[in-house]
Formats: structure tokens, sequence, C-alpha cells
């Protein structure tokens, strides 16, 4: 019997994978495996649903309003609440994380079958276009999918429409965390530029917060 995932309304995108597809994509960067040939992993991500449940909690909770990357704390406590309901030995790692516990986020979101890795450097889901984003991983003691990995295609055309806004982009910031945040405006309409998904962009807020960390749009 396949283990089934547990549940949050903070993730509403939650993929299955072998760990084995990862770890021979990117084997710089491994998730543990669990003696197992394909142990079972599972992505989850959040479309714009992700900000209502984010924003509730962190105007219940004191600490998550002091807390200085308020997004990383809270994702982190839902996933240990998650883990903690699974029946077998799990491990948790996140997307914020560096080092050894690095995962390479958007090869994961493409091997698993998620989102497509697109040109402009936007993982792109076939719903929900590039409004989406990668927030940790859950790897189970248990068996996952076997045999080959899903093959994911972008259904954006981005030599017409994103890649021209990327070039924008570049040439007014760098892309870096700092680049970005002094020309958000510009990597905001790299996003805007894919048409698929474009019903589901982020509130205004979430855009504000996600690219400049402008605390004054959580409130």
């Amino acid at each position: 019997m396949t283990l089934a995932p547990p549940q949050h309304p903070a993730f509403d995108l939650i993929q299955p994978f072998s760990v084995r597809w990862y770890n021979q994509r990117v084997p710089a960067h491994p998730l543990p495996e669990f003696a197992r040939a394909d142990a079972l992993g599972w992505l989850l991500a959040s479309s714009r649903g992700f900000w209502a449940p984010f924003i509730a909690a962190r105007r219940a909770d004191p600490a998550l309003r002091a807390a200085a990357h308020p997004v990383e704390r809270y994702v982190e406590r839902v996933c240990a609440e998650l883990a903690a309901l699974l029946p077998v030995r799990a491990t948790v790692r996140f997307a914020h994380d560096g080092g050894p516990r690095l995962v390479a986020m958007q090869q994961l979101a493409e091997v698993s079958g998620l989102a497509a890795l697109s040109p402009s450097h936007l993982s792109v889901h076939p719903r929900f276009g590039p409004w989406i984003a990668l927030r940790a991983v859950i790897v189970c003691d248990a068996d996952g999918p076997s045999g080959a990995p899903p093959a994911v295609a972008s259904a954006c055309d981005c030599a017409a429409n994103c890649m021209p806004a990327l070039e924008r982009a570049m040439a007014a910031g760098e892309a870096s965390c700092e680049g970005v945040a002094e020309a958000w405006r510009q990597w905001v309409a790299v996003r805007e530029a894919c048409p698929v998904g474009r019903e589901h962009r982020y509130s205004d807020a979430q855009i504000r917060y996600h690219y400049t960390k402008d605390r004054g749009a959580l409130e």
C-alpha cells in the first residue's frame, strides 16, 4: 500500500517521487535513501494559496511575527508537524537549506514531474505556470515510485515571451538576492510574461514580499 502524504492548506502541491531519480540527476547534493532502491519522497510546493494560511498563522503567533524570516520559520514548523504524523521514519529538507543539506529544488521539480525548468530559469507548472514556490522535501523510509521519471515539458514559448523580459531584468540588476530586490519589478515581469497560469498570479502583497522581503507587505 502506497503511503499517502499528510495534507496542509499551505502546501497545495505535493509531488511524490523516487529519491533515485533525483540522486541520479544531482549526485553532488543527494537525498537520503534509507537503503531502498526507490525511497519515497514528496516535494512540497505551493501556489498563491500559501499566503492566506501563512498570514493567519503569523497574526496569531507573536514568535512568528518577530521572526527575521517568518516564511521559512512557518514552513519549518508545518513540515515538522506533518513529519510527526507519519508512521515511518522521515527526514525533511528545506528550499532555504544550504551546505550539506542543500537540495537542487528546481531540478527536483522537473525530475519529479511537478514543473518544467524553463530557459528563463523559472519552474513552470502545467496549471499554475511560474506562480509556484518550492518549499520543502520529505523523504520517507518507505517505497516510492519505480521505473523511469515522468516527462514534463513547459507549455510556454520562452523565446517569444519570457526571454526578452529576462534580458531586461538582467540589464536592470544582477541575478542575486540584492540585485533582484533592487530591480524587483523587472524580475516580476519575467514571471508575468509567461502565458501559463496567469490567472494564478500572486497577490500584490505576496509578490512584494517574495521579491523584496518588505515586512510592510505582511501587515
